[in-house]
């Protein structure tokens, strides 16, 4: 008897191997989202530390001072359309001291990283923190998280962070 033409084998695959791959991928990208959620809180954490303790070199790290610059001078320039901010009492007056002194270049002489500290710890009794004036942290978009501090003073801080690229850092501050 002659054989047959060979006929290939076919190896069944085992079943809910494509189950497997699609539950082990919506569980990575499950767990991506929830490392994204987490991370601005996890820098906000890293704030307060660098805040509690002091800590200028940590604090330099997790804020963009020119881009503070920047969002200041856009909301107090009408002509350029940026968000208009209503500011408070305080920042009036902080912002006509400081041009008597420096004019027109304020922004540079005086948004340091010691006064973004003072910002943030406007309303925290000496030592404590972020914590007791911290009132609200959570997203704007996917790239933006807003945390607004002294909510029930009469000049409340509302301080944006912004995603990088390389992490979450303070980009604006105003009160």
């Amino acid at each position: 008897m002659k054989p047959g033409p060979a006929v290939p084998i076919r190896l069944a695959r085992a079943p809910g191997v494509r189950g497997h791959r699609l539950a082990r991928a919506l569980g990575l990208l499950l767990l991506v989202l929830c490392g994204w959620l987490v991370w601005p809180y996890l820098t906000l954490w890293r704030l307060d530390r660098a805040l509690f303790r002091d800590d200028q070199a940590a604090l330099a790290s997790l804020v963009d001072l020119p881009a503070v610059r920047e969002a200041l001078r856009r909301s107090l320039d009408k002509e350029v359309g940026g968000p208009q901010v209503p500011f408070s009492d305080r920042f009036i007056d902080w912002l006509q001291k400081g041009i008597r002194r420096r004019g027109t270049r304020v922004l540079e002489h005086e948004v340091t990283l010691a006064w973004v500290r003072d910002q943030l710890l406007y309303c925290s009794p000496p030592g404590a923190g972020l914590g007791p004036a911290l009132s609200w942290a959570f997203f704007d978009d996917p790239l933006r998280f807003s945390l607004h501090l002294c909510e029930h003073s009469e000049a409340p801080v509302r301080v944006r962070l912004r995603f990088t690229g390389s992490g979450w850092r303070v980009s604006a501050l105003h009160y």
